[in-house]
């Protein structure tokens, strides 16, 4: 088995215009999702992310969120294990923010450099 980031890609100016309330409304069904993603033993860990954030260069501060310079934002990521990139894509698009059409999926291996905590 391998490991996979899920990234969790929605549109930021939808996500403007929505109080946190109306956008974590989404939550029960998505933890209906990964439940069944825990019990098929896919499941490592994932947690939504909230708006507010900064981009950081060596120097400076480019940016104190939200990030409204671009159309796309990261909204949260799960990381699971599956036997390859098929099998990862295949359960990323069960994902019920994806079906819905609210959301992409953006899935992407995870390097094998050490392990942490035996993850």
């Amino acid at each position: 088995m391998e490991k996979f980031l899920l990234i969790i890609r929605e549109d930021l100016g939808k996500m403007g215009k929505i109080s946190d309330e109306e956008r974590f409304s989404n939550i029960p069904m998505m933890l209906k999702w990964v439940d069944s993603l825990i019990e098929s033993g896919n499941y490592i860990r994932g947690e939504p992310l909230l708006t507010k954030g900064r981009y950081v260069s060596k120097d400076q501060i480019l940016s104190d969120g939200p990030f409204i310079e671009a159309r796309e934002g990261i909204s949260g990521y799960e990381v699971i294990w599956a036997e390859n990139i098929e099998q990862a894509a295949a359960i990323a698009q069960t994902c019920p923010l994806v079906q819905s059409g609210l959301a992409v999926r953006e899935v992407r291996p995870i390097a094998s450099v050490y392990s942490v905590n035996n993850e």
